[in-house]
């Protein structure tokens, strides 16, 4: 009442800019400058006390533990190391020149492997409005154990085969809640937990979980594997350092191996990592993606939506790409994704976006592919490898990735080959990706759009565009001039730009869902946001 009449109100003292607002972010800021203060003076005295200079985690250690109470650890991840304050919950990541390149909270979940439950313990059923959550590292192996039916999960309060535990409904949902990074202690609850036992096949690694999910001489993250319907909403957050190397042939590798719900949706999500799906002795028939391996069903419907792989991708199958590697389904739409990753594949069909298309329709819209394509057999492409059937449209898409090495049957910056059993639409694209005539005696099936059709009546272009020196021809294993093919000496400015968004403007496709170009801080025309 008193602050009432003095003109005070609630709000303005327990609001998020209130008094108690106000001076709780004052106490973090000072915390935060204090933390990075110490990790300032612990790595100009750890560098100074190395022989040459350089930052080495147990001298930057003991230097910590003489300006703290020893409640700091240093870890080294790789190409950076991690700092982590145990009072406050944060981690620091230091690059080895000792520069603080960012920090963020730690993961905070009280049921660290249970999806099924919130931070406070609320129960989730897997609808749209009470979906289940992925908070931490622990709920994605959780996750991933319960669909796949194999190894441990967190539920009830305690640790139980996946194969015991509550299961996953048809049609539910699934929300990532923040960025994970399997190389971080900050995206685990405790990354030195043991009690999901030997998942990637080293049981003489230790078994805490960071190293089960890290360590190259084991199988990494298992793929998850899901014959339901469901939604995955990364909610626009990234799974950054994801390891996958398989050992068994057939088995499809990416975030998700192999799917096969009647409706399954993956959206707003980034990955980014390294995956090994090669077999030396033996031949590969399993797909390979930065977010799918496989799509399959004589009846789905499949949407790819807002997705982007940096995943380096060394594989020997059949259908590799950075989205998705292999689609023989009724529907797909891949809509807004990207990647950025370099793929090498020993096999064939291969391709920036998708793999291998076999299917009804597919549409693949608003899409680019910036990382090398690398492939020593048939069927490489900078969006897609291999239209192999069905209705295909491919729109509003670019390639700048180069197709490179050895290999015959179909080599294109769009797309490698078009067989007589796949209609194929391809408008408004550029390539700028040079593609590598390495095997002179299949220089017809190279194309700077195309790089083998084997029925033209089939494939319709219309305003597409490529770099003069890209490829030798337009599209390969044709004697058909394409009309609305352009070459050009440089595919960069305004003018280019332009033409892109007139041929949307002109012919009403915004409503169509077609993204607007606008230019590269190179210059150079982008779909990017």
């Amino acid at each position: 009442v008193l602050l009432i009449l003095a003109g005070i109100t609630i709000g303005a003292i327990t609001g998020s800019n209130g008094i108690i607002g106000q001076a709780q972010s004052a106490k973090e800021e000072t915390e935060i400058s204090q933390e990075k203060e110490i990790i300032d003076i612990s790595t100009v005295e750890a560098m100074g006390k190395n022989n040459r200079g350089n930052l080495e985690e147990e001298e930057f250690q003991s230097v910590l533990n003489s300006h703290t109470n020893g409640n700091v650890t240093v870890s080294d991840i790789g190409e950076e190391f991690e700092v982590f304050f145990e009072e406050s919950n944060r981690y620091y990541t230091v690059d080895k020149d000792g520069n603080i390149l960012d920090y963020i909270e730690g993961a905070s979940d009280k049921y660290p492997g249970d999806i099924t439950r919130k931070e406070d313990g609320t129960v989730l059923d897997g609808s749209e409005d009470n979906p289940y959550e992925i908070n931490c590292i622990e709920d994605l192996v959780a996750f991933s154990n319960m669909v796949n039916g194999t190894g441990k999960v967190f539920q009830n309060g305690q640790m139980i085969d996946a194969k015991d535990a509550k299961q996953i409904g048809n049609e539910s949902t699934i929300i990532l809640t923040r960025n994970l990074d399997f190389k971080s202690s900050a995206s685990y609850i405790n990354s030195q937990r043991t009690d999901f036992g030997d998942i990637n096949g080293d049981d003489n690694d230790g078994n805490t979980l960071i190293t089960e999910m890290t360590n190259e001489n084991g199988t990494g993250f298992p793929p998850i594997n899901m014959n339901i319907s469901f939604i995955f909403d990364g909610k626009g957050y990234t799974i950054s350092n994801i390891y996958e190397k398989n050992r068994v042939a057939g088995k499809g590798l990416g975030l998700f191996g192999n799917l096969s719900g009647y409706n399954v949706t993956i959206q707003n999500l980034t990955v980014e990592g390294k995956i090994d799906n090669q077999l030396e002795s033996e031949s590969n028939y399993s797909a390979t993606g930065g977010i799918v391996g496989t799509i399959w069903g004589a009846s789905m419907n499949a949407k790819i939506y807002n997705c982007k792989s940096n995943v380096e991708i060394f594989a020997n199958g059949y259908g590799t790409a950075g989205i998705i590697g292999n689609a023989p389904l009724n529907n797909i739409d891949i809509i807004n994704c990207a990647n950025t990753g370099k793929i090498n594949n020993l096999s064939h069909s291969t391709g920036g976006i998708a793999g291998i298309i076999e299917c009804t329709t597919a549409h693949i819209q608003n899409c680019y592919n910036t990382g090398e394509i690398s492939s020593t057999g048939s069927m490489a492409g900078g969006i897609l490898g291999y239209a192999y059937d069905g209705d295909i449209i491919i729109e509003n898409v670019y390639n700048r990735g180069e197709i490179s090495k050895n290999g015959a049957w179909g080599r294109g910056g769009i797309l490698g080959r078009q067989t007589n059993g796949s209609q194929c639409s391809i408008k408004n694209v550029y390539n700028m990706g040079k593609i590598i005539e390495q095997n002179v005696n299949w220089t017809y099936s190279f194309g700077a759009i195309v790089g083998r059709t084997e029925n033209e009546n089939l494939l319709n272009i219309e305003n597409c565009y490529y770099l003069q020196d890209s490829c030798s021809k337009e599209v390969g294993y044709s004697s058909t001039d394409f009309a609305g093919i352009t070459s050009l000496e440089n595919i960069k400015g305004e003018e280019i730009m332009e033409e892109f968004n007139s041929y949307i403007n002109s012919n009403g496709l915004k409503e169509e869902g077609w993204k607007e170009w606008t230019l590269g801080d190179d210059g150079y025309p982008t779909l990017e946001e």
